[in-house]
């Protein structure tokens, strides 16, 4: 894949989508598809599967408070307007990251929870830096309000957000001892990238100039932690002219008092390079980590000129990668390594695991997910610093860094867990019911449909020959096809035979148990 010398095109696909390229699409742009969903696109062009995936839903209800210690905020009630207490702060956190998740699981066919996704690995704040629940939530929702929305706006928003000032020592810049950090990370991280090293600090897209006179731009902000909001102070402000150097024609920002921050942002938004570097993380989110020379060219140069001439709004972008013939690429079909999120996620929503009609039970088990995700690298809220996950900027490796010595076995134990026993949270169990996942296939009585039913539900691509013998001997250890075909129409005459019920139940867990633990489950 990426290999130079090959063609690529940006042109749309024609026909209707398949299976395959409905499982792939959903793929890509949710946590872990239901069959249902994939059904619903089959058949259906790719201008109506895409108009579905970028309706911008309703703003979701707040986070409810689940946990009894919280003695300021009833059970159920939300706690965003609540006071600050620094007693119950944990409390709210937990609560925001299993509400946020719950959002993740429930998404339908939406590219929004994934492109929010996207943006916080983008625009990282870290809880346990921020610390504040509500300034956190407020965060989550300015990601998720420009998902699918306008790139430059989203940047004024972010600039002067109570959480990112709070981050990124914003709150601190001021004109007696101006503050760097959050300009240096604008440049680099943000929005136009480094490019090539030129001189020492000095790089082809920026200089330690420019980052010294947008830290002076940036000076006056200031958060009010009790009503949660981010001010202008004058007596704060450098209120010279901000002179930056050739790598942006050597433009003036005069002083324009609290407007003066946009200036920066149409300054630096005015460079293609920035809809460059947009584009190059975009790519790596959605299709695959490596950006040779040719993918540059006919893949990247023309989707940042997209977004470049649609002044930064993404959407247009984004369709036109989601619908191309590159993206539908066999190539690329499960050529991505899951993230913990989407593979934690994707075994709930792809096993339809059922949920507790107790919503505060639901808010116990998704802070169950939050820790198997922390525990294999990837802590919703928490990326290990401002440059977000490593496995969407570390070269070679990439995705490939999900996986290792410590993260395969737990990952394994997750999906072992949810085979057997399961989690109890408020005195519901969720585990996987085989019968569920069973009735989506389309003749449960013949052992290779069924096999290759369940593969085509849970797997990117198809079951080799001898994989498909390999689970063969899973479900009917060195027994013919028949005597499935025997064991399922004895339990389907008489389903309450809860022995027949028992026994077929145990071969099912087995055979989603294997292909769990087969490499293609970790890839998308």
């Amino acid at each position: 894949m990426g290999s130079t010398g090959k063609s690529y095109s940006l042109q749309p696909i024609s026909g209707n989508l398949d299976y395959t390229q409905a499982r792939h699409l959903l793929d890509r742009c949710t946590f872990g598809p239901k069959k249902s969903e994939v059904d619903a696109l089959v058949g259906k062009s790719i201008s109506t599967a895409l108009t579905a995936l970028t309706q911008i839903p309703v703003t979701p209800a707040p986070p409810v408070s689940y946990d009894a210690g919280d003695l300021d905020v009833a059970l159920g009630t939300t706690w965003i307007n609540a006071v600050y207490n620094s007693t119950y702060n944990a409390f709210r956190l937990r609560s925001l990251r299993s509400w946020w998740i719950g959002l993740m699981m429930q998404q339908g066919i939406s590219l929004v929870e994934k492109m929010t996704l996207f943006w916080h690995n983008h625009f990282v704040t870290e809880t346990e830096v921020v610390t504040y629940s509500t300034l956190l939530y407020q965060y989550n929702q300015l990601l998720r309000k420009y998902a699918l929305g306008n790139i430059k706006q989203l940047v004024y928003d972010m600039t002067i957000n109570p959480a990112m000032l709070i981050y990124l020592n914003g709150e601190s810049n001021k004109a007696s001892a101006p503050n760097e950090n959050y300009g240096r990370e604008l440049f680099e991280l943000f929005t136009i990238g480094k490019g090539p090293l030129i001189a020492d600090g000095n790089y082809t897209n920026y200089t330690e100039t420019d980052i010294r006179e947008a830290a002076k731009v940036l000076t006056g902000w200031k958060v009010n932690k009790t009503t949660y909001v981010s001010y202008y102070d004058t007596t704060r402000h450098d209120k010279t002219t901000k002179v930056f150097t050739e790598a942006f024609g050597k433009t003036s920002i005069q002083n324009k008092e609290a407007e003066e921050y946009k200036l920066l942002v149409d300054m630096i938004f005015n460079k293609m390079e920035t809809a460059r570097y947009i584009t190059r993380k975009v790519y790596r989110w959605l299709m695959y980590y490596t950006i040779d020379q040719t993918i540059e060219t006919q893949i990247i140069e023309p989707l940042a000129t997209t977004l470049f001439n649609n002044n930064y709004e993404i959407k247009p972008m984004l369709e036109q990668l989601l619908s191309s013939e590159h993206f539908f690429s066999s190539d690329y079909f499960g050529s991505q390594i899951k993230n913990p999120i989407d593979f934690t996620i994707g075994v709930y929503n792809k096993c339809e695991i059922s949920l507790s009609p107790n919503v505060l039970a639901n808010y116990e088990a998704r802070n169950e997910l939050f820790y198997s995700c922390r525990n294999m690298e990837m802590a919703l809220g928490d990326p290990p610093d401002v440059a977000g996950w490593p496995q969407y900027y570390k070269e070679p490796s990439y995705y490939e860094l999900w996986v290792n010595s410590a993260t395969v076995p737990i990952r394994t134990s997750y999906t072992d867990t949810f085979c057997a026993s399961g989690i109890t949270k408020g005195g519901y169990k969720y585990v996987i019911d085989p019968f569920v996942i069973t009735s989506r296939v389309s003749d449960a009585t013949d052992a290779t449909k069924l096999i290759n039913g369940f593969a085509q539900i849970l797997l990117p691509i198809a079951l080799s020959n001898a994989q498909l013998l390999q689970l063969k001997e899973v479900l009917i250890p060195g027994l013919p096809d028949s005597t499935w075909t025997f064991e399922w129409n004895k339990y389907i005459s008489n389903p309450s035979d809860a022995t027949q019920k028992s026994l077929i139940s145990k071969k099912l867990m087995a055979l989603l148990k294997a292909i769990f633990r087969m490499p293609e489950f970790y890839l998308a």
